[in-house]
């Protein structure tokens, strides 16, 4: 039978058509997976093998940002590495259960042809795109895919009282309490030096699990003053004039979500928990700007199969709800 898909592989000149799809015509597409993000990791990082899948017109049906690997002789398709989810970001004209089995079919054909035995697509969440994504977790699960689950936490303002401490529980009121008589501060970090600062806590606090941070200070400077400078902010906490606690922050404007990136505290001030008065804080800004949620991110690893219960337990004591990050996986 043929096939109303065609499928190509991304190249320079679809920049500005990818990420015209992608952020303003797509389901499910965010600027984490727009070019002009992607873009900003040097070229020799990854090997991009995104995809284009056209329908008999030659309108975008489909993309699929995505690296490809070698691991071990095997050819692996794997969602962009630069990017915390990707997958198939679809058009609404195809998010049909036959059009969706169809591109399925039709991307793990082209696969073949390349080599490639084995894809894994991280999904969308839910709480970033403009529609649930029941339909194509379904069709994966048709399509014989195995499903992983990563756990996520966020705050839903509709569902908060408005006072901020009081969806808080008694141990986290205390903490901020006491940050606030120590006089503790919370502001927007904007120049290089404080940036900077914030970058070398960042490091600070993943030294104990013997990890550095995904992306370069450069590389953070760039996302804020040249690529997305409408999507991210940077915020700190200070003891007079030193910084003690930051966080990086994304914007997800198409469906109005905060998302906090990069948290991190003076590891030796844990007993004050300048981290608490950080989410306290954050909270309380993106409530006020008018976001309808704040996502805390996952609490777990290794697809899912470690929970971390004591930072899970932590982001549920402000108050926090629970939504599924998925990740699906095929041998072909």
């Amino acid at each position: 039978m043929t096939s109303e898909y065609s499928i190509r592989q991304y190249e320079k000149k679809d920049e500005a058509m990818w990420d015209e799809f992608v952020e303003r015509t797509s389901i499910n597409g965010t600027f984490l997976q727009s070019r002009r993000f992607l873009n900003y990791h040097p070229k020799d990082r990854f090997r991009d093998f995104s995809l284009i899948i056209e329908d008999s017109k030659g309108h975008i049906a489909a993309v699929c940002p995505a690296c490809m690997i070698d691991e071990n002789g095997e050819r692996k398709f794997i969602s962009h590495m630069g990017s915390t989810f990707g997958g198939l970001i679809i058009s609404p004209k195809h998010y049909y259960a036959y059009k969706i089995i169809e591109i399925i079919q039709c991307v793990e054909g082209y696969l073949k042809g390349n080599n490639i035995t084995y894809i894994e697509l991280r999904i969308t969440p839910d709480l970033f795109a403009l529609k649930n994504s029941a339909l194509l977790e379904y069709c994966l699960f048709y399509c014989g895919y195995q499903e992983f689950c990563e756990l996520s936490t966020y705050v839903d303002f509709s569902h908060y009282k408005e006072s901020i401490l009081s969806n808080f529980e008694q141990g986290k009121r205390t903490n901020v309490h006491n940050c606030i008589k120590e006089g503790l501060s919370y502001r927007k970090i904007e120049s290089t030096k404080e940036l900077s600062t914030f970058y070398e806590l960042l490091c600070k606090n993943l030294l104990k699990y013997k990890a550095k941070p995904v992306h370069l200070i450069s590389e953070l400077l760039d996302l804020k003053r040249n690529r997305l400078q409408e999507e991210t902010d940077f915020y700190g906490v200070f003891n007079g004039n030193e910084m003690i606690a930051g966080a990086m922050m994304f914007y997800f404007h198409r469906t109005n979500v905060a998302h906090t990136q990069y948290l991190c505290a003076e590891p030796q001030l844990h007993t004050l928990s300048p981290m608490t008065y950080l989410y306290f804080a954050m909270i309380k800004e993106m409530k006020e700007q008018g976001f309808s949620k704040i996502s805390f991110g996952i609490s777990t690893e290794d697809k899912g199969k470690t929970l971390n219960y004591g930072l899970t337990r932590s982001k549920e004591a402000y108050g926090g709800e629970h939504c599924i990050n998925r990740k699906f996986c095929k041998n072909i």
